[in-house]
């Protein structure tokens, strides 16, 4: 074969090669985004429009809503919400969607209604948040399982740019606060975990949370046709049945390790 064949073969070789990689990137990013996680991370590219954190001034619960925005462009907006638990569970739920800047503007009124929010640097959130799952993490609990699909819209959000302080537990004590959407087993499992981890006696434990206590109910209210994200249809409700959640609830002292009693308090 004349040389100049052969590099022409190589040419070609090299083109097809190339041709292949970039099909191959192509197929790799198309599969990431019919996920939560690969449309986070297609739209953490994109300008930071707002970022809003709640004010600690619900009652003893210690929850504590994130509102975290991206404009992907002129008329859709990239929206994620987290719910912190600060005095137990860490992040307690977390969810996203891509709305208009009508929808997303209902949903911050919405959300409004039952919390004060406040403007925040973006390294605020992420490092409250961040230092939340730790503290949890720290108790034997971890975050919940849709925060992660929802994370990668930080995207460079630097937590070590922010100097600010924050302060986990309730007096020095971890405080659980269950929910409507706090099951026997999920409350059973929690007891003894704490029970493990900081001991009988260092901690609290209260069944049923009174009104007002933070919590997704005013944005599940608009999410209530399940629309959550775009594509995971297996993620899109988050409707926990919070409306009518409002007894007093019960204390329980971490004193005792067997397993707690469960009480509806909506009986």
């Amino acid at each position: 074969m004349a040389k100049s064949e052969q590099q022409r073969q190589k040419k070609l070789a090299k083109k097809r090669s190339k041709e292949l990689r970039g099909h191959r990137e192509l197929a790799r990013r198309n599969q990431a985004m019919n996920s939560i996680a690969g449309q986070m991370q297609w739209a953490s590219r994109y300008p930071i429009h707002s970022c809003l954190v709640a004010e600690d001034e619900i009652g003893t619960s210690g929850m504590r809503s994130v509102y975290f925005t991206r404009k992907v462009n002129d008329s859709r907006y990239a929206f994620m919400f987290i719910l912190v638990d600060a005095h137990c569970l860490g992040v307690k739920d977390a969810g996203c969607r891509f709305c208009s800047l009508s929808e997303l503007e209902s949903f911050l009124e919405r959300g409004s209604r039952s919390q004060t929010f406040v403007k925040r640097d973006p390294s605020y959130a992420k490092k409250f948040v961040d230092e939340a799952i730790a503290y949890a993490e720290s108790l034997g609990l971890s975050a919940h399982p849709d925060y992660r699909k929802v994370a990668p819209l930080w995207g460079d959000v630097d937590a070590l740019q922010c100097d600010e302080e924050f302060t986990f537990g309730l007096n020095g004590k971890p405080s659980f606060y269950s929910g409507p959407s706090d099951d026997e087993a999920r409350q059973n499992f929690i007891f003894r975990r704490l029970c493990e981890t900081v001991g009988e006696g260092n901690f609290h434990f209260i069944i049923g949370v009174p009104s007002g206590s933070g919590g997704f109910s005013e944005i599940e209210g608009m999410l209530g046709d399940g629309e959550m994200n775009d594509v995971d249809d297996d993620d899109e409700d988050f409707d926990d049945g919070e409306e009518g959640w409002d007894a007093e609830g019960r204390v329980i002292e971490g004193t005792d390790s067997k397993p707690i009693q469960h009480i509806d308090s909506r009986q």
